[in-house]
């Protein structure tokens, strides 16, 4: 997959940090909001707003054409993302005392497995597919 705009790997490194960024930066600027939206909405509704941006948001970043639309969408995805205020807030209701420590550190260790699991699943489907000849090769400069 090729975005364009870039002629080295340093480049194409540098982008990559920026994409990666974008989600956060984006959840960063929205948490705040999601909070107070959890507060007044409930946060059932706020989770499922969140899961469908995150899934919609994802589509739109697997079809983007250029670098603009990959940090856009990644960009919203962050913003629109408020699953994990919305959690810390329910599980700062439901327990107490030491049982929150432990829940916002399972909290903690779930979205870091996430992040673990999460690119070696799509890694090796990913070859799975490129042996049945399925996958675009991605485009790296040299």
């Amino acid at each position: 997959v090729d975005l364009g705009g870039v002629k080295t790997k340093n480049e194409a490194g540098y982008l990559a940090g920026y994409i990666s960024s974008a989600f956060f930066v984006g959840g960063a600027v929205s948490a705040i909001f999601w909070g107070w939206a959890a507060d007044r909405y409930g946060r059932k509704p706020v989770v499922i707003v969140s899961l469908l941006s995150i899934v919609i948001n994802s589509v739109l970043f697997g079809m983007a054409k250029d670098i603009y639309a990959a940090l856009i969408t990644r960009f919203l995805a962050g913003l629109l993302n408020g699953i994990v205020p919305a959690s810390k807030v329910m599980i700062a209701e439901l327990t107490t005392g030491k049982d929150q420590s432990i829940g916002m550190s399972m909290l903690s260790a779930a979205w870091s497995l996430g992040l673990i699991l999460g690119p070696a699943i799509s890694g090796w489907t990913a070859s799975i597919d490129a042996e049945m000849g399925n996958v675009q090769e991605i485009n790296v400069p040299k």
